[in-house]
């Protein structure tokens, strides 16, 4: 695990030492630039990432197939082969209320060595470190044989779906390397995560008044929104045992019904219509159509001629995991150490991100790998500014080492 330090090495580990100021103030800027999904176009965003890399003279271009909601591409060199390929979100989820917050959500306060706000370490804290890691690799010459690269992309937080982002990219072109890191935050090195189906639920009865003789002898009627109750209730009891995959070992498949739920036309009609959603996370064990089976037989024992029930599957999204003997893997695990002193335990990540879909371009991924914070997706999201500056560090010192593998 143990490497040394070559000189360009240690020169790259000084410089963003020093550079810590602008790297928390590029944070902050991207903080400060709101991109919640379905609210802010991601193309305000771009143009920050954009304007910085040519501030520090990187290559850079932004592309896709909607201009409001393009991808940003930033790397060390337009004509040379990807070694290290780093990746964020540009999009964030909705800040919640504002009061729930010890600052406000954009503004990117600073306080104990920490930058709070929504994005902070869901990943605008990690592309900032990306940025400036790209930065001291070109400052430094710690690179030989190849080109690091970030690319940010949108649309990540409806579903991880990848339409505008990664698949976008791969369709044109424009995706590879020879291993990537999505940079959330941390220092395990996920190898992998659960897979992720989420369903959205419709029940179908019969509307009559609720006052009427028909109802109270049940004649006429059906209760959408009592029969969604029951299937929601038959869902939420389903538990499955902890996987026995390597590394996923600490996880179960989890079903989460009526996330969101909806139904109902006045409060004297009996509902003939409801529709709820649900959240379903995947160990290896289970796929998605052992778990349609398994809603079917729910299904099957609630219906009823006025009854009926019917799904759609919005998100399927597998568990996956890299192989853990690529060079990405060992290239990381001894920057983490060289950097931060800890031996990077292996493991895979509880949610599903875009992570499998580089996976499955054949590209090994660690699906969450930087800077040091907490609460994403909470109230007082954070980032640590020593963090953004180590994560930069892991970030520049694992592509100098990847680096050497395209010699070969």
């Amino acid at each position: 695990m143990i490497n040394s330090l070559t000189s360009n090495q240690t020169a790259m580990l000084e410089w963003l030492a020093s550079h810590e100021t602008q790297i928390a103030e590029f944070c902050r800027r991207l903080i400060q630039t709101p991109s919640v999904n379905g609210e802010n176009p991601e193309c305000a965003i771009a143009e920050v990432i954009k304007n910085e890399a040519i501030l520090l003279d990187l290559p850079v271009f932004i592309t896709g197939d909607d201009p409001e909601r393009p991808n940003v591409v930033v790397s060390t060199s337009n004509s040379m082969p990807v070694g290290l390929l780093l990746l964020g979100h540009l999009d964030t989820v909705p800040a919640g209320d504002p009061f729930q917050w010890r600052f406000p959500p954009f503004d990117a306060a600073i306080a104990d060595g920490c930058i709070y706000g929504r994005g902070a370490i869901d990943t605008k804290g990690g592309m900032a470190a990306a940025i400036y890691a790209l930065k001291a690799l070109v400052e430094c010459g710690g690179l030989q044989f190849g080109c690091a690269q970030m690319i940010g992309v949108p649309d990540e937080e409806s579903g991880a779906t990848g339409t505008l982002g990664i698949r976008y990219l791969s369709q044109h072109g424009l995706l590879s390397g020879l291993g990537a890191i999505y940079a959330y935050s941390g220092d395990e090195i996920n190898l992998g995560h659960r897979g992720l189906l989420r369903y959205k639920l419709v029940c179908k009865g019969e509307s009559v008044h609720t006052g009427s003789s028909a109802w109270q002898d049940r004649t006429a009627g059906a209760n959408a929104v009592a029969g969604m109750s029951r299937l929601i209730s038959a869902l939420d009891a389903l538990v499955f045992p902890y996987s026995s995959t390597s590394y996923f070992e600490s996880y179960r498949s989890v079903v989460t019904a009526g996330t969101l739920i909806s139904g109902g036309t006045a409060v004297n009609i009996v509902p003939d219509y409801c529709e709820s959603w649900v959240d379903v996370r995947l160990a290896p064990e289970l796929d998605r159509a052992t778990f349609e089976q398994l809603l079917n037989v729910e299904i099957t024992q609630l219906k009823t001629p006025k009854l009926q029930f019917s799904f759609t599957c919005v998100n399927d999204i597998p568990a996956v995991i890299s192989n853990e003997d690529a060079p990405l893997i060992a290239s990381v695990e001894s920057a983490i150490y060289d950097v931060k002193g800890v031996r990077a335990k292996r493991t895979v990540a509880g949610p599903a991100n875009e992570g499998y879909l580089l996976i499955g371009q054949g590209i090994p991924t660690i699906c969450g790998l930087g800077p040091s914070g907490a609460n994403a997706h909470a109230p007082d999201e954070f980032v640590e500014i020593q963090g953004l500056v180590q994560a930069a560090q892991i970030y520049a010192l694992a592509a100098s080492r990847l680096d050497i593998q395209l010699e070969r």
